[in-house]
């Protein structure tokens, strides 16, 4: 099982077997969780979605400039930090076996997404990626397969 990265506007091209982990407080209008028409599936992902303590941090200004900088992002890391790692990975071991067999789909990864594109530093992405990396679990950015 990989985990990956992307951005709302990548999951019209995740294959069937690219699980969707929604990430954001309110996944957009146009994508509701669920199966879309092709049978991609995107989920809601509560522990990785910023919590209260994220509350009014942000407001879509990045104001200041720099994100390392951004109170928003930096109290998401805390926490990011504060979830049991190992566990959340079990549960996703978990959640990829239930899904393999209720939906006979093989090699399921899983995309935790933002809604920022990767060029958007400021972005939850950044937040992600730190807390994978401090676990010792590589995490990249999932990109549409060139054919």
């Amino acid at each position: 099982m990989k985990i990956y990265t992307s951005y709302w506007a990548q999951v019209r091209n995740f294959p069937q077997n690219l699980i969707g982990l929604n990430t954001t407080i309110f996944p957009p209008k146009w994508r509701p969780l669920g199966f879309d028409k092709r049978k991609v599936l995107v989920l809601d992902c509560p522990p990785i979605k910023p919590g209260q303590a994220c509350d009014g941090l942000c407001n879509g200004k990045c104001s200041p400039k720099h994100p390392q900088d951004c109170l928003f992002l930096k109290t998401y890391y805390e926490q990011l930090c504060n979830i049991n790692f190992n566990n959340f990975i079990n549960h996703l071991e978990n959640l990829k076996n239930k899904i393999e067999l209720g939906e006979n789909l093989i090699n399921i990864d899983f995309a935790l997404i933002v809604f920022e594109a990767p060029s958007n530093l400021c972005s939850e992405r950044q937040m992600i990626h730190k807390w994978f990396k401090k676990n010792n679990y590589n995490i990249e950015e999932w990109k549409v397969p060139k054919w």
